[in-house]
């Protein structure tokens, strides 16, 4: 079991680099930096899931869901932002 925890956090980690690299270098619209940052919360999220398996904690699982519904209010946030301002 800790082998496969151990593989998912080094994709977790790869995929968090690309997307924090996506977030920063990106040359175009607002759009796509909130999108890499509603990605950025949800490979967070797959990381606590995951620690929450590995240490056998369920409040892992509490911090991740409520986590979970604040990425998802700050997309919808950044996206009335972003029609408003027509980018």
């Amino acid at each position: 079991m800790r082998i496969g925890a151990y593989i998912a956090v080094g994709i977790l980690l790869v995929a968090a680099l690309i997307t924090v690299w996506r977030a920063v270098r990106s040359d175009t619209a607002i759009g796509d930096r909130a999108v890499a940052l509603e990605m950025l919360t949800a490979i967070i999220s797959s990381g606590l899931f995951v620690g929450s398996i590995v240490a056998d904690d369920g409040l892992l699982l509490d911090l991740a869901l409520v986590f979970g519904l604040l990425g998802f209010l700050t997309s919808i946030t950044v996206a009335r932002f972003v029609e408003r301002r027509g980018t």
